[in-house]
């Protein structure tokens, strides 16, 4: 019963404010959770610019959203991020020839376990995508954001983020020799670092623009589904999805009111402190 309640929650447009003249960015919104955040920005007249790898799915999303929004501002943004940063970086300078405000980028693309072990320069795929690539495409538009008052940074998290540890010496997975769960949860944690550190530099330069980590809960996008089930922990991860996971509607609720609520501030978060031994 709680499961068939989760899976039938939307995103509720009411509450969300007019979002006119407003810019955002989302990574990897042509389905699952990143689909029903643009569908719900540009719902409230926001201008919502979409990363996408595949054209033809950036298109159906779109145009199903326009089905039913016909005012929707939605513009669609090429990258890739398993060829490397030369593909974010020219997704970066695309949008930046808009000469545009952005008072949101939300990095919402994710995998778990993919079928590609590798990314280019030879990083592991899950590291490319879910840290290497947020990483660089936040550092690509920081002055975009920074221009902007009151702009902020969205970084997805999840519930596998306290299993994870960091290699210091292979930060980038180039050693790992399969794409898999335990990347996935490396991944989470050096974002949730990338967000403290990055709220804490911002803070103390002055600047406007807040980061934050957001969960939006389990639920049931193709994240799982579309992971490569031969991989440990996979299809434990996939099941689950399944059996208790929401709705990309219901998850993406979290997402939304931290992208659009003015009252939510970021705060400085002391994290322990990590020793680091260097010859």
């Amino acid at each position: 019963m709680i499961s068939l309640w989760q899976t039938c929650r939307a995103v509720k447009l009411d509450s969300l404010p007019d979002l006119t003249d407003k810019v955002y960015l989302v990574t990897g919104g042509t389905s699952g959770l990143g689909y029903e955040t643009v569908r719900a920005l540009a719902a409230k007249d926001a201008r919502v610019f979409v990363t996408y790898r595949n054209i033809d799915k950036y298109q159906y999303a779109s145009e199903k959203i326009k089905e039913q929004h016909p005012k929707a501002k939605i513009e669609g943004l090429h990258t890739d991020y398993l060829d490397g940063f030369s593909s974010i970086a020219k997704c970066a300078a695309d949008f930046q020839q808009h000469d545009l405000p952005l008072h949101c980028l939300i990095n919402n693309i994710g995998v778990e376990s993919p079928e590609n072990n590798k990314a280019e320069h030879g990083f592991d795929a899950t590291q490319a995508i879910n840290y290497l690539g947020a990483f660089y495409i936040t550092h690509l538009l920081l002055q975009q954001l920074n221009q902007t008052k009151n702009s902020r940074i969205l970084n997805l998290t999840s519930l596998v983020e306290p299993t994870g540890s960091i290699d210091w010496d292979d930060l980038g997975g180039r050693q790992a020799l399969c794409s898999n769960y335990e990347m996935y949860a490396d991944s989470k944690v050096k974002l949730f670092m990338l967000t403290a550190e990055l709220q804490r530099r911002l803070h103390a330069a002055g600047s406007t623009t807040d980061i934050f980590s957001v969960h939006p809960g389990v639920a049931q996008t193709d994240i799982f589904p579309k992971s490569d089930k031969g991989k440990l922990g996979a299809g434990v991860l996939a099941a689950g999805a399944v059996a208790v996971g929401q709705s990309p509607g219901g998850g993406a609720q979290s997402v939304l009111k931290v992208a659009t609520d003015s009252s939510l501030t970021g705060r400085p978060l002391a994290l322990p402190c990590i020793k680091i031994d260097s010859d």
